[in-house]
């Protein structure tokens, strides 16, 4: 036994945790049966040039097309696979319909993601087995009256139940009880743990910790000297104890960056309009950073050509920052230092590290407004008429909804 064995009385409740298997592309195949039969790949919309992988069905996966990349590297490995374009408003009429169905068995339904929920059962159902008799039957409802499949986790806590859905798919059923946790989750990975980002993946890597087994045997004090008040909570998570899990977080790190990209709808030619568009995601960075209260030390930028060759550069500084006009002159001169303009540009991003904490400092409320240089409004305007509307992609660790032209004008950071 462990020097540091875990003493506290496990909890007695019974939770599901249910993962919808393939999500947006089993809901094409509900809507046209015909896509069940081939490699199929749920994108964004490829009119926008968003248009990379978002979901794939099991055929597609056979190929080693991953979740992420583009449509141009997921047909080299499949030349015969079928690409839909993403229709949200769809997935949530089926996330309407599964959460309903919870519904039926507990009142505590907690939603992780569009395709995830936890379901804390009635305080009656105390066994582990009814439990797994009740997973079976939402998984069979889902399949019968939605068409779609899902994969539950049945446990005594929420972090067991949630790896649970994880381990057997899809259309299964994954049992995590106190009799059996040991030789069930012990032995998984450490990164397969909830909150176990990669962040934390590599602290824990580095400190020899690689199994939930390893996290659950070592020294609480000393994860709490390596990884603060989170080392604690993971060596809870890891022996079964979720009192100091709220379902409603689901950030698996704390943000160490904040940034923004644009993949325009044609490739960009000249320094005008990187200029303007670097403008536009240094508008949108700041806007984030200012609502965090952060600043900066570290800013760069992520530039990927049209034949889908990226590259990265950035710079450090003492002095922290977050204005859009302190963060467009840093990465206007990346830029330009950089490229070499032997291919136009398919995409850029702006991004954010090294934050700091600015709650101490005494704020001006005009002193975060940039200066709209004449010249930069008169670029940004330009483009705006050519290419239209243009929305900014999320590159953080970050949970609240990224802005778009339209929000930085009307919150007075652009033109």
């Amino acid at each position: 036994m462990s020097a540091y064995a875990y003493s506290y009385n496990l909890p007695e409740k019974v939770v599901l945790h249910c993962d919808m298997n393939n999500y947006f592309a089993s809901v094409e195949s509900v809507n046209n049966p015909e896509l069940k039969k081939v490699p199929l790949a749920v994108c964004g919309d490829p009119d926008s040039r968003h248009g990379i992988v978002l979901a794939k069905n099991n055929l597609a996966k056979r190929y080693g097309i991953i979740t992420g990349e583009s449509m141009y590297t997921a047909k080299a490995k499949c030349p015969s696979l079928v690409t839909v374009t993403a229709d949200y408003k769809k997935y949530l009429k089926y996330t309407r319909l599964a959460r309903k169905i919870y519904g039926r068995y507990s009142e505590i339904v907690t939603p992780y993601g569009l395709d995830e929920a936890w379901v804390e059962l009635e305080k009656t159902v105390l066994s582990i087995e009814n439990g797994a008799e009740i997973a079976d039957e939402v998984r069979n409802t889902i399949k019968n009256e939605l068409g779609l499949t899902v994969s539950v986790g049945v446990s005594f806590n929420y972090i067991y139940a949630k790896l649970g859905s994880d381990l057997k798919k899809p259309d299964a059923v994954t049992i995590i009880s106190k009799d059996n946790y040991k030789n069930t989750v012990w032995n998984r990975p450490a990164f397969e743990m909830l909150f176990v980002g990669s962040v934390t993946r590599n602290k824990l890597f580095r400190l020899g910790i690689l199994s939930i087994g390893d996290l659950a045997n070592s020294d609480p004090n000393m994860l709490c000297r390596e990884l603060g008040k989170r080392g604690y909570t993971l060596w809870e998570f890891a022996n079964g104890d979720d009192r100091n899990f709220c379902p409603t977080i689901t950030s698996d790190d704390e943000i160490k960056s904040i940034g923004n990209t644009i993949t325009t709808p044609a490739d960009i030619h000249t320094n005008d309009d990187i200029a303007a568009l670097l403008y536009i995601l240094s508008s949108g960075v700041s806007q984030r950073l200012i609502k965090h209260n952060f600043k900066t030390r570290c800013v760069g930028i992520n530039v990927k050509n049209n034949v889908f060759v990226s590259y990265s550069k950035r710079t450090s500084f003492t002095a922290p920052v977050n204005t859009a006009d302190e963060l467009f002159e840093i990465v206007y001169k990346i830029f330009r230092d950089s490229y070499d303009w032997k291919k136009p540009v398919r995409s850029i991003g702006v991004f954010t590290e090294k934050l700091t904490d600015n709650a101490n400092e005494q704020m001006c409320i005009f002193s975060n407004i940039p200066s709209k240089n004449p010249e930069i409004m008169r670029l940004v305007r330009s483009l705006r008429d050519r290419l239209g509307n243009i929305k900014l992609e999320e590159t953080a660790t970050q949970n609240e909804p990224v802005p778009d032209i339209k929000s930085l004008i009307q919150n007075n950071f652009i033109e």
